[in-house]
């Protein structure tokens, strides 16, 4: 067995699927230049090989375009293409809201699971930073929105599992397309911002501690705390 050939193409894939990370959670945008060859190799700690190997895969899957002399670029990669197949559920379903968080529930808390055992440094500080900026946000009264959704791709992203990416990404897209109004209104709320902001705190520790089913028990709490929440400003008894 070529163990060389499988290290290889595992280092590459994972160097792919920390840029398709950072395109699915927003912090690299479309027409946004990544770093020069050279300096992507430096920075990921990998070769130059694995680097152009990733950006090769990314090319192929529509998310990179490669000028020549120039760099690797983020593509337009239309979110809507992704939900739009699941569009009609929503708005058909009267609880299609309410279906979407509860979706939420499984992936999230399953990655979150995954995340206890698998996330690395890289992972830790990412949503460690997220937290203390959407700490930060909230004793600011900033809209807490970014910081929020990046946190919850970085659980996700840290379980290393591209299905679960995709799903979230799909799921986030639905989210913001049909949940905003009534986000909004539980957002304007400081209280709870401030509950949410410490629920992430918890879902992070327990994560560090690599305690799975402290991690999940944290994500369902959150994710159950904005499903009671909504139905209180929608009027709905249990």
């Amino acid at each position: 067995m070529d163990l060389t050939r499988k290290k290889r193409t595992r280092l590459y894939e994972e160097v792919a699927e920390k840029i398709r990370s950072l395109i699915q959670d927003g912090t690299l945008s479309t027409g946004d230049q990544l770093l020069p060859e050279r300096q992507l190799a430096e920075t990921l700690g990998v070769s130059r090989s694995a680097v152009r190997e990733a950006l090769t895969s990314l090319v192929s899957q529509g998310l990179l375009e490669i000028t020549p002399g120039s760099g690797a670029y983020v593509k337009e990669v239309n979110i809507k293409d992704l939900i739009d197949p699941f569009a009609n559920i929503v708005l058909k379903e009267i609880d299609g809201i309410f279906d979407l968080l509860e979706a939420r529930l499984v992936i999230e808390s399953g990655a979150a699971r995954i995340a206890a055992k698998r996330a690395d440094g890289a992972d830790l500080y990412s949503m460690y930073e997220l937290v203390c900026n959407m700490e930060n946000d909230v004793k600011e009264g900033r809209n807490t929105d970014d910081s929020d959704s990046k946190f919850h791709f970085s659980v996700v992203r840290a379980a290393h599992n591209p299905v679960l990416q995709n799903l979230m990404t799909v799921l986030m897209g639905l989210m913001k397309e049909y949940y905003s109004p009534s986000r909004q209104k539980l957002v304007e709320q400081q209280e709870n911002r401030q509950l949410w902001s410490q629920q992430h705190g918890r879902v992070y520790e327990a994560i560090k501690n690599g305690d799975a089913e402290a991690a999940v028990a944290a994500v369902s709490e959150h994710i159950n705390t904005s499903i009671q929440e909504l139905k209180k400003l929608k009027g709905i008894e249990e």
